[in-house]
């Protein structure tokens, strides 16, 4: 079970491509990985530097489909070179709620339907965005050493 903290966070600039997939967890971790891939590329072309982990930012889910945004974070000065696919944003700051999931990406599915039964047992409202944060990859660390940080902004 994660341990789910109300933390106050600050602004997150991040450079990212958007896609949208259905909910499979196949072809959603084909659309990230062409997306990050993408993003990538983009940075190592503009000579911009990641300035922190990799990143996901989930704003809609409709009719069985979810549309986010991947890439990685920057710097702030590093948003100006957005261009083209590759744009730019800032997570919100403000008060969310956090939690840290350690293992595969296909257990997350199951931390955040803990994550809506603790926010529905505290009288919590959740409001776009989530957002993921990986700490490291599956090309690094086995699937079980996964460490993905996770945030849900709220409502009102």
């Amino acid at each position: 079970m994660a341990d789910f903290k109300l933390i106050d966070v600050d602004e997150t600039p991040y450079l990212y491509v958007e896609r949208s997939t259905t909910m499979d967890p196949g072809e959603i971790s084909r659309a990230m990985g062409s997306a990050f891939g993408e993003v990538w590329a983009f940075m190592e072309k503009h000579g911009v530097p990641p300035g922190g982990g990799a990143l996901s930012v989930y704003h809609d889910y409709a009719e069985g489909r979810m549309a986010f945004r991947a890439g990685f974070v920057v710097a702030r000065a590093d948003m100006a070179a957005a261009d083209g696919t590759v744009k730019a944003d800032a997570t919100p700051a403000g008060r969310v709620l956090h939690f840290t999931h350690i293992g595969a990406y296909d257990g997350l599915r199951d931390a955040y339907d803990g994550m809506m039964r603790h926010m529905e047992s505290e009288g919590l409202a959740y409001a776009p965005p989530t957002w993921e944060v990986y700490l490291n990859s599956p090309d690094e660390v086995h699937e079980d050493q996964l460490v993905t940080k996770c945030y849900q902004a709220l409502a009102g």
